[in-house]
């Protein structure tokens, strides 16, 4: 049998705010695969570094990222990756780990398979994550500005097709598009290109039904020109708070607005 995980420990004798998981829980496995094949969107992203004057071996000293998230009801909930993860989503305030989490930790931060499914880190674990996170999305945005490099989440063109014309890209030999102009992507979520001759024709279609999105994953499009784009932190900010008390833009984003409890513990359902 494979040699079993260890709980690290750090030498400043840091504590770890919830019991190290040596292996995932089986209940795990149904959040994450509620979390990986449940449509969730991204309405903002805060990253903060901590403060310059603290010493290197304090607690304190890792980054922490902010998300907000539309779920798959179209209630906005906030994520914090911090040394104790927190959502303010329902589940999560019963003091489990919810899919939210799992969710940015895996799509967002992609951090490695142990760490994945542990209720706590340590400020040496959260730095490493950080250090391997793709950038924030305005900080990649800022440097292809500047050096005209692809964007983190864009995925390769070679050997891809388009998927209204269904005509593979034209690459220079180095991976890029002939002509950067001629190719746009999904910047809102999953990275995927599209010809932008053809993406204005989606678009023009898209928008006689209310809301323009990406022709792969659905999310609504974000792009810096405003053809098709949503303003997702304006939504976010004029939304209407629902029963529950969270602001809720299942509507504007094409959500369901309804919690889908079919592979959802038992127990949690009935006394939710």
């Amino acid at each position: 049998s494979p040699p079993k995980k260890k709980a690290a420990r750090p030498k400043d004798g840091e504590k770890r705010l919830r019991v190290f998981r040596k292996r995932a829980p089986q209940a795990y496995a149904e959040i994450r695969h509620r979390a990986l094949t449940q449509r969730m969107i991204i309405i903002d992203r805060e990253r903060a570094s901590p403060p310059a004057d603290l010493e290197p071996d304090s607690p304190d000293n890792h980054p922490t990222e902010t998300v907000s998230l539309a779920g798959t009801t179209g209630n906005i909930y906030h994520i914090t990756i911090s040394r104790l993860p927190s959502c303010d989503c329902p589940y999560a305030k019963k003091g489990h780990q919810c899919k939210h989490i799992i969710y940015v930790l895996h799509r967002v931060l992609r951090v490695r398979e142990d760490l994945e499914y542990q209720l706590a880190f340590l400020s040496s674990e959260l730095r490493d994550i950080f250090s391997q996170a793709p950038p924030l999305p305005c900080k990649v945005a800022e440097k292809n500005n500047t050096d005209g490099e692809m964007n983190g989440n864009r995925k390769p063109l070679e050997g891809e097709d388009c998927p209204i014309c269904m005509e593979e890209f034209e690459t220079d030999g180095k991976g890029k598009a002939k002509s950067r102009e001629d190719v746009v992507y999904c910047k809102a979520a999953c990275g995927n290109n599209v010809h932008k001759e053809c993406f204005k024709q989606w678009a023009r279609a898209k928008k006689g039904q209310g809301r323009v999105t990406c022709p792969f994953c659905r999310s609504p499009w974000e792009d810096d020109e405003g053809e098709g784009s949503m303003d997702l932190k304006g939504l976010a900010k004029a939304g209407k708070v629902n029963e529950e008390g969270y602001v809720n833009v299942a509507r504007q984003l094409g959500l369901s607005g309804q919690r889908d409890y079919s592979t959802y513990n038992e127990f949690w359902v009935r006394n939710r």
